[in-house]
């Protein structure tokens, strides 16, 4: 007998979260919105909005909002980028081997823009005109993580680069941007899609959202909110999981 009311107990214990697992699932709707669709809870809606060169609207919940842009264009935002983005993107390079009062150009176009600039000032004197072949094509970068003694003289740098143009090296600290630092951000793949999911570190402060890139055309695609309470960002978590683009 005692066996059998331990058998029907643990059963209930094993069998509470598919319970749960289906009173949850029967909460939810799928939104067909043509371009996508999405599954999301019931309380939620959707509140169109007018665009112009891209599909946009709202989700709500009751306290919160996601808004997205789905464009054929590539025009949505890719939101937060992670930090070998970030490193690639050189928005931490300020232009090191520039020098005031030099126009630089691509190497090739070099004695086209000095004409013009000596065209506009009315001018053949080349001397009074000062253009030079960008540095940033021809600089090579190198990042590593700080050393013990770079570390020391740089105790913010996350990265060091490592900046030569033709005999002069430099070595740069860099700082990774407080927003990658504070969220968590995971890429997936897929045969047609790049993926990326996004959520903060610490709920309720930051963003939680998803970008998704077509591999073979310039659609992109991007859902997202701020803020969101520990339950609202686990529920738009679930939900992202669920979108399926129009093929």
């Amino acid at each position: 007998m005692k066996n059998a009311q331990l058998y029907k107990k643990w059963f209930f214990i094993l069998a509470f979260p598919i319970i749960i697992a289906c009173l949850s699932f029967d909460s939810w709707k799928e939104l067909d919105l043509g371009s996508f669709k999405i599954s999301i809870p019931t309380d939620w809606k959707y509140k169109q909005q007018q665009g112009e060169d891209s599909f946009i609207g709202e989700i709500k919940g009751p306290k919160c909002s996601l808004s997205f842009d789905y464009s054929n264009n590539g025009y949505a935002n890719s939101l937060i980028p992670t930090e070998q983005q970030y490193l690639q993107s050189n928005q931490w390079n300020q232009g090191y081997f520039y020098k005031p009062g030099v126009t630089y150009t691509a190497d090739f176009n070099v004695k086209n823009e000095r004409a013009a600039q000596m065209k506009k000032l009315g001018t053949t004197d080349s001397t009074k005109v000062h253009v030079e072949a960008d540095p940033s094509y021809q600089t090579k970068i190198k990042i590593r993580r700080p050393t013990a003694d770079q570390k020391s003289k740089f105790p913010k740098a996350d990265y060091i680069a490592e900046m030569t143009f033709k005999d002069s090296t430099i070595y740069v600290p860099i700082e990774i941007p407080p927003a990658v630092k504070y969220h968590y951000i995971q890429i997936d793949t897929t045969d047609k899609y790049i993926i990326k999911t996004i959520w903060p570190k610490m709920s309720s402060k930051g963003l939680t959202g998803i970008y998704v890139k077509s591999r073979s055309t310039r659609m992109n695609f991007k859902l997202s909110g701020i803020n969101l309470s520990p339950r609202d960002q686990e529920l738009a978590l679930q939900s992202f999981k669920t979108i399926k683009f129009r093929d």
